[in-house]
């Protein structure tokens, strides 16, 4: 098979470029960035391991120095990727793209099913999102002000949803019931995988990207507390973060795309829609009503185990609102912190750009200029989001609204 571009989306439909991707374990695969292979007759290395690599082997099961970075439930392999507190901090994301760590050791699924017996479950705490909706400025916040390990979009929750969601190819009961029951044990492991940490206190903060947003009611169906917080932004505001540029235009088409079958379920989808490749606008308003249709459906399922927050909320409460999340996450806060110091630094630049400065008056302003230029197209979003819903399109905020004690 031809390989696409490289600043082509992705075939796995991620919505991500396929050099961030795909393309990412195409270029490690078999040469020397792979530092060992777990296999059922042992550890195969091209030489010795490090003493550090060595370690996190044999700690594999109670800390998180190698980060599952990428399954592949269908070649029954996995990558981990050798990190530290430092790596985990400094990663903006942790797709194979962007993670800081670099050495990584490819593992068979039976080798892996072995050594994930060990790992108990330790706390976690769980961020959903709309995308470009203050997700990961909250979740830089949390790690800055709280004792937790920070997770930012690991890869692998859109991976076990992929497997949750797909069909065996033998229609026999039985086999359908062996596959359920391999999909429940993966899912149990990959959460206690990603639950590991550092010291007993603290706790794995994982900030999914969007399109694992369905993995949202499994979290919620498991036997452990998990608290879930939805974070979003009004469609106006989502519709023009999706026009700001033309990778964003493309983001959003790749999206609608992955989305579109799923979302005949949640919505109220007119039998006469037809979206053509280029109305973004449209696109936007589906794909966040599917979101905000997720939110809902898990809410009524679990109230009072998860709970929503409006980006505009926590820009107008910035401290309040990381401290309320601190707190119904349990987390630990870290001694002599300058909360505010903390959070003004961190508005005062893009989450995913330190180096970019960008005010929350910068985005206000880029958000009224994209509308106004926008406005026919931003008419057509509202109208067909109210469609949508219907009885559902929140005038105000959603159910389960975080809020911060008097």
């Amino acid at each position: 098979m031809t390989q696409p571009e490289t600043l082509e989306p992705c075939p796995c439909d991620s919505g991500l470029t396929y050099e961030y991707c795909c393309g990412v374990a195409n270029r490690t695969a078999g040469n020397a960035d792979i530092v060992a292979r777990l296999t059922t007759g042992g550890v195969e290395t091209n030489g010795k391991l490090t003493p550090q690599m060595d370690t996190a082997l044999e700690l594999f099961a109670t800390t998180p120095d190698l980060f599952p970075a990428r399954f592949n439930f269908f070649e029954k392999k996995a990558w981990f990727v050798k990190m530290s507190p430092r790596w985990y901090s400094e990663s903006v994301f942790l797709d194979p793209g962007r993670i800081r760590g670099t050495c990584i050791i490819e593992s068979e699924f039976e080798c892996l099913q072995k050594m994930t017996r060990d790992i108990a479950w330790q706390p976690s705490a769980y961020i959903f999102h709309t995308a470009f909706c203050g997700s990961t400025l909250m979740a830089q916040a949390l790690d800055a002000i709280f004792n937790c390990l920070p997770l930012r979009e690991p890869e692998v929750l859109g991976n076990l949803l992929v497997y949750i969601n797909s069909q065996t190819t033998d229609s026999s009961s039985e086999a359908k019931q062996k596959s359920e029951q391999d999909k429940r044990a993966w899912l149990g492991r990959i959460l206690r995988l990603l639950s590991r940490r550092y010291t007993p206190d603290q706790t794995a903060v994982i900030k999914a990207n969007d399109y694992a947003n369905p993995m949202m009611i499994k979290l919620l169906e498991c036997p452990h507390e998990i608290p879930v917080l939805f974070m979003y932004t009004p469609l106006a505001e989502f519709f023009a973060a999706c026009l700001k540029a033309d990778n964003r235009r493309e983001w959003i088409r790749a999206r609608y795309k992955l989305i579109c079958t799923d979302a005949q379920h949640l919505l109220n989808i007119p039998p006469e829609l037809s979206i053509n490749d280029d109305d973004y606008a449209q696109m936007a308003a589906v794909y966040w009503c599917f979101n905000i249709a997720l939110y809902l459906e898990a809410w009524h399922r679990f109230p009072g185990k998860l709970h929503s927050l409006n980006f505009n909320a926590m820009l107008a409460q910035p401290g309040e609102s990381v401290e309320a999340c601190g707190r119904m996450f349990g987390l630990e806060s870290l001694d002599d912190i300058d909360v505010n110091e903390q959070i003004n630094g961190l508005l005062g630049v893009y989450s995913k750009n330190s180096q970019f400065n960008y005010s929350p008056q910068q985005r206000t302003d880029d958000i009224r200029r994209l509308q106004a230029e926008y406005k026919t197209e931003m008419n057509a979003a509202e109208q067909l989001a109210h469609q949508l819903l219907a009885d559902n399109y929140p005038d105000d905020l959603l159910p389960g609204h975080l809020t911060h004690p008097s």
